[in-house]
């Protein structure tokens, strides 16, 4: 089964796909997938339902390299045996950080991880995070885990006169 991972916004989001990397992915199972390191798309009528889980209106699915979301999750595992293909790890690294620059530069402010067609299956948990604990190398998408982003401070505040 493949991650899904869906991110809100209060605000319009845009529709966003990478160019083609420079240097492909060339593992067979990854070649016949989407070529690009980061995307956003509209949600299907399918998955439509997954928008209860948010409480900011604009929803949209964010997918890795890989076309699914597995690839943000990728070298950050349990199993390091089954993650350790440079190529992928390079891969993954770039979608990581692509979702993370969007992420910040479009203030988005929550979300949500599950399996495919497990959209509409309650909320196990949720979890208030900052936009830069998305890149940690330990930090992994949690399925049925609505993530809120907390918002960095305000350091004009903090400044000396």
């Amino acid at each position: 089964m493949c991650l899904a991972l869906y991110i809100a916004a209060e605000n319009d989001l845009p529709l966003f796909a990478s160019a083609p990397s420079q240097k492909p992915v060339t593992t067979s199972a990854v070649r016949s997938r989407r070529p690009d390191r980061f995307h956003t798309e509209l949600l299907r009528e399918e998955q439509q339902i997954v928008r209860s889980h948010f409480s900011v209106p604009t929803v949209l699915f964010a997918g890795s390299y890989e076309g699914c979301s597995c690839g943000f999750n990728y070298g950050r595992g349990d199993d390091p045996e089954y993650d350790d293909d440079e190529e992928q790890l390079l891969a993954a690294r770039e979608s990581v950080a692509e979702l993370v620059r969007y992420v910040r530069e479009n203030s988005v402010k929550e979300l949500y991880a599950c399996y495919f067609d497990d959209e509409a299956l309650p909320r196990e948990s949720e979890r208030w995070v900052a936009v830069d604990d998305l890149s940690s190398p330990t930090f992994q998408f949690i399925k049925r885990q609505l993530l809120r982003i907390v918002a960095p401070p305000n350091l004009s505040l903090h400044r000396s006169r």
